[in-house]
């Protein structure tokens, strides 16, 4: 790709050079134009002397320019030549009875000629039109010299204009490349050409991007590298209790316990691949219209045995055909983390809704669930990274919500988190953008709950 320093050379230097050639033709045109009238004028001249000074035998000099190269001719009344018709050039033109100018092609040249009748004689004066037209050419180099020359001086002006003109991107790309990953600092934009400034901005702006970007890795890995300690450290004390057994119930007790601490272990790893996973937004290559509808019938058989094995009651609350342009892998990794939480909090017995409908011509997604809920004062930082309020009975690792937040977030959508109808439990409802889709066609008040 050609640079833009390049590019502007070319141009202006094409510019200039194409303004002088055509300012060089109009002048050569204009010169050419100019030298005809005059010459026309000399051979009228010489037409109109020759019956009145020229004696017999008298010969003219010769020609010194080639301007002076001309046929002069007479013939008398009778159409036979006059023996004193003289020429400075060795060429001799048939006659051409005429009463004016006009040009003629004789031996492939084309001439000027001049024809007159006076005192019984008629005299014919003629001369090549290459010698006009050479003539104008000299005229116009002569003339365009200082054009040359100031089109010479302004090339070498447009240089110079150019390369200061650019200097300021010049320092701009040091300035950029002169910088590490750590060296993030905002670029100084007030010194900036206006033309420059937007650029410097927009920098500015991906710099800052990339800081925010690089502090949320920073604080990942620290705090993916606090929480992997502990399961860690307690998966090490834990296998050496099981070295440590004295009998074989104890040691199938150390032995469960590490079990436990392992599955643990691989679900605080599962959710940190998936947060790592989900924190950049889908490419449109991976958007499709997903049915929700269907996505919460399949959440349910997946999760049927989980409820089951609590009792839970777990099911569709009136399905209805929503569509969403959506990723379909992420939203099934957000609804599976929703789902998954609701049934890991709600005591034995309780009750988990899932539903999909439009709300102002938004399609949106709800689990609902009847257990203990969350106090209003933790619900804001319930999607906050490893944070799990006080009091609670069940295992987890603080990071399922967040990874709900990332995804929602990718697909521009809102979360909130509310009371149930009944008062009791929790709520937590996904509103999507509006989306060019069919009207839900709700059904009755009906369930679709887990297989037995």
């Amino acid at each position: 790709m050609k640079t833009i320093r390049r590019q502007l050379l070319l141009g202006l230097l094409g510019a200039t050079l194409l303004c002088v050639l055509v300012a060089g033709y109009s002048l050569y045109r204009s010169l050419r134009h100019e030298t005809n009238e005059v010459a026309d004028l000399q051979l009228r001249q010489l037409a109109v002397a020759l019956p009145d000074e020229f004696a017999p035998d008298t010969a003219l000099p010769a020609a010194e320019d080639p301007e002076e190269e001309f046929v002069l001719q007479a013939w008398d009344d009778a159409g036979l030549p006059v023996p004193m018709s003289l020429s400075t050039g060795a060429q001799q033109l048939p006659r051409y009875p005429l009463n004016g100018f006009r040009t003629v092609t004789w031996n492939g040249q084309h001439w000027r000629l001049y024809g007159q009748t006076r005192h019984g004689r008629y005299v014919q004066v003629a001369q090549l039109m290459s010698v006009r037209d050479m003539l104008a050419a000299h005229m116009a180099l002569r003339a365009g010299a200082p054009l040359l020359a100031l089109a010479a001086v302004l090339s070498l002006l447009i240089v110079a204009v150019v390369g200061r003109a650019l200097k300021p991107l010049d320092r701009l790309a040091q300035a950029v490349a002169g910088r590490s990953a750590e060296t993030l600092t905002p670029l100084v934009a007030d010194d900036m050409p206006p033309e420059l400034r937007p650029v410097v901005l927009a920098l500015n702006g991906l710099m800052r991007k990339f800081d925010e970007a690089l502090t949320a890795q920073r604080t990942f890995v620290a705090d993916a590298a606090h929480e992997l300690r502990s399961p860690l450290t307690a998966l090490k004390l834990q296998l050496q209790l099981v070295e440590r057994a004295g009998s074989d119930e104890a040691r199938a007790v150390a032995v469960a316990k590490l079990h436990e601490r392992l599955d643990r272990s691989t679900h605080l790893v599962r959710q940190l691949l998936s947060l790592a996973r989900h924190e950049a937004a889908p490419p449109q290559e991976r958007l499709h219209q997903v049915n929700l509808g269907q996505m919460l019938e399949a959440a349910v058989a997946d999760h049927s045995a989980l409820a089951d094995s609590r009792g839970i009651d777990l099911g569709v609350d009136a399905p209805a055909h929503v569509m969403v342009q959506a990723d379909p892998d992420g939203l099934q990794v957000l609804l599976n983390n929703l789902v998954d939480n609701a049934l890991r909090y709600t005591q034995q017995g309780g009750r988990v809704d899932l539903q999909s409908a439009y709300e102002q011509g938004r399609p949106l997604l709800r689990v609902s669930d009847n257990g203990p809920g969350v106090a209003a004062q933790h619900r804001a930082r319930l999607f906050d990274r490893f944070f799990r309020p006080d009091g609670q009975q069940a295992w987890g690792c603080g990071l399922g919500l967040s990874i709900v937040r990332n995804i929602a977030d990718n697909h521009r959508a809102e979360i909130s988190l509310a009371d149930t109808e009944a008062g009791r439990g929790l709520s937590v409802t996904v509103l999507f953008p509006p989306e060019a889709a069919p009207d839900a066609a709700p059904a009755g008040r009906t369930r679709e709950t887990a297989p037995a």
